[in-house]
């Protein structure tokens, strides 16, 4: 099973246990205000069309919003029941099934965020992040942004996924930009990364 299968039936068994709650995420409220608050520190993204890649529930809608009223949002995930319960509950915004490792969208946009898609033990967790970056880093006309768990860490949880901050840095100035930034253990063991056109 791939990667990406593997994280759409996780996540949708998370979903029937949990329904509407961030706990269908592996979050809480306040974990993923944090991590979108900083992954919004890309750029003032006001008026910027903006890529949410595993939207999942749409949580990061309202607080762009709130932040960013004029940023345009849009949302992706692979699981398809996640999708359909953002679009009922944010109609005037996009949500739709997609997976980037199967098929590119037709679309770039400003940016492009990811927060909280690498977190999971699966087989070869950096490659692939590695490889789901790349395909997001080709629809974003400005830059993107997205977090992941440090192997700087003092106690290491099984069923999550640990990534080695140089080997994420040396990738992404290598693979996409030299404008890279990268914020080392801003909350806990987090790292996010900022890569610019």
């Amino acid at each position: 099973m791939t990667g990406a299968a593997s994280l759409r039936d996780h996540y949708r068994a998370l979903f029937e246990t949990h329904g509407d709650d961030p706990a269908a995420a592996q979050m809480s409220r306040e974990g993923q205000r944090f991590r979108f608050l900083k992954l919004f520190e890309v750029a003032d993204l006001a008026g910027a069309s903006v890529l949410d890649v595993g939207s999942g529930l749409g949580d990061m809608y309202p607080y762009l919003r709130e932040r960013y009223p004029t940023a345009r949002y849009h949302g992706v995930d692979v699981v398809p029941e996640m999708v359909e319960c953002a679009a009922a509950k944010y109609p005037e915004v996009s949500f739709r099934v997609a997976n980037l490792l199967d098929a590119p969208l037709a679309e770039r946009f400003d940016y492009v965020l990811l927060s909280v898609i690498f977190n999971n033990a699966i087989p070869d967790p950096t490659g692939f992040l590695e490889a789901l970056v790349t395909r997001a880093w080709a629809h974003a006309e400005r830059g993107l942004a997205f977090n992941f768990l440090s192997t700087h860490v003092n106690f290491v949880e099984p069923t999550m996924a640990y990534h080695d901050p140089a080997r994420v840095l040396d990738f992404c100035v290598r693979k996409l930009s030299r404008r890279v930034r990268l914020e080392h253990h801003y909350e806990r063991c987090d790292v996010a990364v900022f890569v610019y056109r």
